[in-house]
This record gives C-alpha cells, sequence and structure tokens, in this order.
C-alpha cells in the first residue's frame, strides 16, 4: 500500500473508540522491550494499528521496521487481550493481537536506560528493556495490565483474555 492509501482500523463513534492493535514481545537478557510516548504515564510494548487489508503479523514487521530501524522474524501469536479502558475522555475497545519477535540486529542494551528514541508522527517514542517480572512490569505500569502475568509465566498455547477497566 501507498502511503496515501495507508488507513488504520480505527473506528469513532461519539465517545466511543474501536482499534485493531498488534504487539511484539521482544527479549534480551530476561527483559522485554517496552516503550511509551514521552510524556505518558504508562509503557506498552512495541507495535501499533492494524491498516486495512494488513494482517497483524505484517503490521507487526511494518511497525518495528518503521519505529526500531530493523526488520524482525515475527513468531508465534501468544495472546489475543480485548481490552476495554478509557483514555483522554474516549472509551476505547481494543483488540490485540501479542507476536513473539526477534530483530535482526540487537539494540543496545542497558538495564536502566532509554536505547532508542524516534518521532513518530506528533510523538517522541522512547524504547527501554524491563525485568520481565511482574513486580518490575508493575513499576512501569505496562498496559493492558493482563501482559504483566502473562510475560512472567508464559504459559503455553495461545492465551485469549478480556480486560475491563473498573467503572
Amino acid at each position: 500500500m501507498t502511503d496515501t492509501a495507508r488507513t488504520m482500523i480505527v473506528v469513532d463513534a461519539g465517545d466511543s473508540r474501536f482499534q485493531l492493535r498488534a504487539g511484539a514481545l521482544i527479549r534480551s537478557n530476561g527483559h522485554i522491550l517496552i516503550h511509551r510516548a514521552v510524556g505518558d504515564r504508562f509503557w506498552v510494548l512495541p507495535g501499533g494499528r492494524v491498516e486495512f487489508h494488513e494482517a497483524s503479523a505484517e503490521t507487526l514487521a511494518r511497525e518495528i521496521e518503521e519505529e526500531i530501524g530493523c526488520p524482525a522474524a515475527i513468531g508465534p501469536l501468544r495472546f489475543i487481550i480485548e481490552n476495554f479502558f478509557e483514555f483522554a475522555g474516549t472509551r476505547v475497545h481494543e483488540l490485540g493481537f501479542y507476536y513473539e519477535a526477534e530483530l535482526s540486529r540487537p539494540l543496545p542494551f542497558h538495564e536502566n536506560e532509554i536505547v532508542h528514541r524516534i518521532r513518530d508522527g506528533n510523538a517522541e517514542l522512547e524504547f527501554r528493556w524491563a525485568l520481565s517480572t511482574r513486580a518490575a512490569l508493575d513499576q512501569f505500569d505496562l498496559q493492558p495490565l493482563p501482559v504483566r502475568n502473562l510475560i512472567e509465566t508464559m504459559p503455553a498455547g495461545i492465551q485469549h483474555l478480556v480486560r475491563r477497566d473498573a467503572a
């Protein structure tokens, strides 16, 4: 698809939004790669919104190349999370597909520092490594919440979870 024809799968209806997202489980030295928009209080797994006529694994490969600057091998699907939350006054219904992924060349590894930055549209993104434990991921407020236990325990097979913010 050309850049002018690219359209994310996002549907807005009043104060509600539906979006389809793909996220990556990228590992190094017992840590997992996380990122956030500078200024956000929470972190997420690298990835982005799926575009029309694009499989979620294709989205992930594209997003990693755009944001990290290198190709990645996309591995098996591990989690599907239906996430219901509120963000900036909008009620969001997000369907997320989370895959194992391996970068074609490693990012620098520093346990306590930002290892990569990039501008994505109007947002500046920063990437860092976080220890793959529930306690460490809690400190970063990694979202969506169920991914914290899943990363620590890594149950076999594909996990499907539904998560709703408390009203």
